[in-house]
């Protein structure tokens, strides 16, 4: 696993999907929801990845990037690529540093730290930057092919 912090040299993805959904206590699940329906025919374990991928990466906007007007919302994209699925959440943004894909030093017993770690650990690659407006984008590349 790569993590980057901008989608240099990235294969092309095509056949977009999206959705924007309200942050509140649903909003993983319903992430959840739409990338499990948008991958219905996939290898099970691409879909299982993705899943916990989109799960870890929503939990982290959800905790880590404030609220408020006009920022109560996420949005979870898939695109296809040549034996990859790219997944992205844009989120309002935060002032803040930029994620981490590192686990960091935490507890067995801890809730908390572990996150980007597993998207790194699950994804061929993964990375943020910031798009327009401030929008923080962190995406990850899981390879579509049969293990």
């Amino acid at each position: 696993m790569r993590a980057e912090t901008t989608p240099t040299e990235l294969p092309d993805v095509v056949l977009w999907r999206d959705t924007t959904l309200r942050r509140n206590d649903k909003t993983s699940w319903q992430a959840r929801q739409a990338i499990g329906l948008w991958l219905t025919d996939s290898h099970p374990s691409v879909r299982s990845d993705a899943l916990q991928i989109v799960s870890e990466l929503v939990a982290n906007v959800l905790q880590h990037v404030p609220g408020g007007r006009r920022r109560d919302w996420v949005t979870v994209r898939l695109g296809l690529g040549d034996g990859l699925i790219r997944l992205e959440v844009i989120d309002p943004g935060t002032p803040e540093q930029e994620p981490r894909f590192t686990s960091l030093r935490v507890g067995l017993m801890e809730e908390s730290g572990r996150g980007l770690g597993i998207v790194a650990q699950l994804s061929a690659r993964c990375g943020t930057y910031v798009a327009e407006k401030g929008h923080r984008v962190v995406w990850a590349d899981i390879a579509a092919g049969v293990p």
